[in-house]
């Protein structure tokens, strides 16, 4: 004997869910912050993650390498784009180049700006030898009729200036030619110069500039180096540390520990956090289910003596359970994503990482695996009191409720 139409499992769903407003929101609510603490941790992960991935591409390099007391210093602009000025005291560009494993070789001086009109602090100065760079060659080559000449730029995305304007660095005016696309790294806040360009800088701005700047002819700051194919990179940065006293390298790997270092404490306490919620939410939720089917326990009886199978009773109460779950998993990850996205570049400032959002692929994943969270929550919270009330006597239950 089949239900009565008025009793089909849509309209009884959205019936019960609209009868118990308040302890429907408190579920919901729960399962929001379940799914918000782990959304998050992903998304921040993830958002690292690929913010790493395209910086190191754009840098173009397997190792850097800086001189060993400003290996920090070295990190950060990289990661972050903090700005600092340092320099080989020999530059060791010559004798890294010859070393077996290295393919390619490029130098660059890093210079840390005074404030200037485009920002609202001092940024990075990137001086490039045009002869060897990979960094920035490629994108001229993926930009045809942009060419880095006499006192022309290349900025990065978090530089306010748009191209075919000027912007003056130690008094010195410099033409916008190209701005890079955002990384989440360092590149981001850094400006790309020629090297004859830095010097003419420097040695102008004791006249043009607050403070005069000194760059030390035949020094640099940083090798980036591309290790020859089937090269190991971390073998390879060994040999150089070891040839050119002095120096340390940085690679890829190294960058990636860094960042996990950076974020795990803050990946452990939303793991930590989102392992807490679950936990107490799943008794807390299942009470709650219970509550809800002894109330309901004559309604499902009834419905049992009208000829409602076992499997469409319990249908009926795990689906409400997954709605619940749904709505509040929804929520949870639009007000987490929302927020996230708003204020990714404080999130960057403040855990001093590199930082991008995902891609759109990456967050409906991370979306999915944490909705489907909910969802399991939702099902074993309530599986308990289904079993239980679909499994009592109707007619037993009918006269408990009626008493």
């Amino acid at each position: 004997m089949n239900p009565h139409p008025e009793f089909r499992s849509f309209s009884l769903i959205k019936r019960n869910l609209a009868n118990r407003p308040y302890r429907n929101i408190a579920a919901i609510f729960a399962y929001a912050i379940i799914a918000a603490t782990l959304f998050s941790s992903q998304f921040l992960m993830n958002g690292a993650q690929q913010s790493l991935d395209a910086g190191i591409s754009r840098m173009g390099a397997d190792i850097l390498v800086v001189p060993e007391e400003y290996s920090a210093a070295g990190q950060n602009v990289i990661l972050i784009g903090q700005p600092n000025s340092f320099f080989f005291e020999d530059t060791g560009y010559q004798k890294i180049s010859r070393i077996p494993g290295v393919a390619k070789a490029s130098p660059q001086i890093y210079v840390a700006t005074l404030f200037a009109s485009c920002c609202a602090a001092p940024v990075q100065m990137i001086a490039i030898d045009q002869e060897h760079d990979f960094t920035i060659s490629p994108w001229l080559k993926n930009n045809p009729g942009v060419t880095l000449g006499k006192d022309d730029i290349i900025i990065g995305s978090s530089i306010i200036q748009n191209v075919g304007n000027d912007l003056m660095f130690y008094g010195h005016t410099f033409h916008v030619v190209g701005i890079l696309a955002r990384t989440g790294m360092g590149v981001d806040n850094s400006v790309f110069l020629r090297f004859e360009d830095a010097y003419v800088m420097a040695d102008e701005s004791g006249l043009k500039a607050t403070k005069k700047l000194t760059i030390p002819q035949g020094m640099v700051s940083a090798v980036l180096v591309k290790v020859d194919p089937g090269a190991v990179p971390d073998d390879v940065a060994q040999e150089i540390q070891k040839q050119v006293p002095g120096t340390k390298t940085i690679t890829p790997n190294g960058l990636l520990n860094a960042v996990s270092g950076q974020l795990g404490a803050v990946i452990r306490i939303l793991y930590g956090a989102t392992l807490a919620v679950t936990i107490v939410s799943i008794p807390l939720l299942g009470f709650i289910s219970a509550m809800v089917a002894r109330e309901r326990m004559k309604e499902i009886s009834i419905l049992r003596a009208l000829g409602a199978k076992k499997t469409f009773v319990m249908r009926i109460m795990l689906t409400e359970s997954f709605a619940l779950a749904i709505i509040g998993g929804l929520l949870g990850i639009t007000v987490a994503a929302g927020i996230l996205v708003s204020f990714q570049d404080f999130v960057a400032f403040t855990f001093k990482i590199p930082f991008m959002i995902p891609s759109p692929v990456t967050m409906l994943v991370d979306g999915g695996s944490t909705l489907l969270l909910s969802i399991g929550i939702g099902g074993l919270s309530s599986l308990y009191p289904a079993v239980i009330i679909t499994h009592s006597e109707p007619y037993e239950s009918i006269r408990k409720g009626d008493s």
